[in-house]
């Protein structure tokens, strides 16, 4: 019985230990938590048509020098505006390079076109820079980019 509770204990321990260092704890985790979270909302905001807002995770300056970052984004899917239906957003990985000013994050949502009977999965690599300590998406990687794939 104690080996049992011994191996059970030291499994969860384990659990735990994983979930918090990929940064799936809302709060617990550090930058990957915030990538995490920060990503989530970003595909979010492109969810609701919300350009605007999303456009506001990239660095100010990127902004005034790019206004044209709401209108990149509406084409982030490869998909008119007008025809996509986000139905689910999720995360598959975080990684931060090793000065810790870098990372990417790793999606897939689940989009439906509208007016068609077409269901895609489109994968996307967020990347994000830390410039006055706080991580703001990079508009050369993200948006030139986009997401790839059916």
């Amino acid at each position: 019985m104690k080996k049992l509770f011994a191996i059970v204990v030291v499994l969860a321990a384990g659990t735990a230990a994983f979930i918090l260092l990929q940064g799936r704890v809302p709060g617990l985790g550090g930058d990957k938590s915030v990538l995490r979270r920060k990503s989530l909302r970003f595909l979010e905001c492109l969810k609701f048509k919300n350009f605007a807002e999303a456009a506001a995770f990239h660095h100010p300056d990127e902004l005034k020098s790019h206004p044209e970052i709401p209108r990149q984004l509406e084409d982030f899917f490869k998909i008119p505006p007008e025809n996509l239906d986000i139905q689910d957003i999720n995360v598959d990985f975080v990684e931060i390079d090793s000065t810790g000013q870098r990372a990417r994050v790793k999606t897939v949502s689940g989009v439906h076109v509208l007016n068609t009977k077409e269901d895609r999965r489109p994968e996307a690599v967020l990347y994000w820079k830390k410039m006055d300590g706080q991580w703001h998406l990079d508009l050369r990687t993200t948006l030139e980019r986009g997401p790839r794939g059916p």
